[in-house]
């Protein structure tokens, strides 16, 4: 049976087209891919962590996820994005929930850090932000007339 994933994607739109990337990662090694996170055994939050509301939403959103987690209805809460990078210890220490913690330069290791956390390990990946991709497959999330462009990473 396959995994089914979930995933809120919070913040700027660069945000919106790494989680665009993710999503084709994941449907490509055969995750199924669903809109209703609370359903779903995978459950990836893709932060942001430099607007002060932004951040305020992506821990409201991990937390909720933690409280599924510990009510029996999802497995693995995955961690990513610009509050994943900037906070990488303080994640680790505050949400020990979160069995996959991943800086934006380890997406690409989203499908084995999934897998690793399955079988009951925790994974903490922060790649170089060079390692990034720009491009790529993409599950476009947005009506189909209209898709991002990203042609920068960060808020910097």
């Amino acid at each position: 049976m396959a995994i089914k994933v979930g995933m809120v994607s919070l913040g700027c739109s660069k945000n919106q087209v790494d989680a665009e990337i993710i999503l084709a990662k994941l449907r490509e090694r055969g995750y199924q891919i669903h809109t209703d996170s609370g359903t779903c055994d995978v459950v990836i939050v893709n932060t942001c962590g430099f607007i002060e509301s932004a951040k305020q939403e992506s821990i409201e959103n991990i937390l909720e996820f933690v409280t599924l987690k510990k009510e029996g209805r999802i497995k693995v809460i995955c961690v990513t994005g610009c509050l994943a990078e900037r906070y990488q210890e303080e994640m680790a220490k505050e949400i020990p929930e979160a069995d996959v913690i991943l800086g934006i330069g380890s997406n690409e290791e989203i499908c084995d850090a999934i897998e690793k956390a399955l079988a009951g390990e925790k994974v903490r990946r922060f790649g170089p932000k060079e390692a990034l991709p720009l491009e790529g497959d993409r599950i476009v999330s947005n009506l189909p007339f209209f898709a991002y462009l990203k042609i920068a990473e960060g808020c910097d």
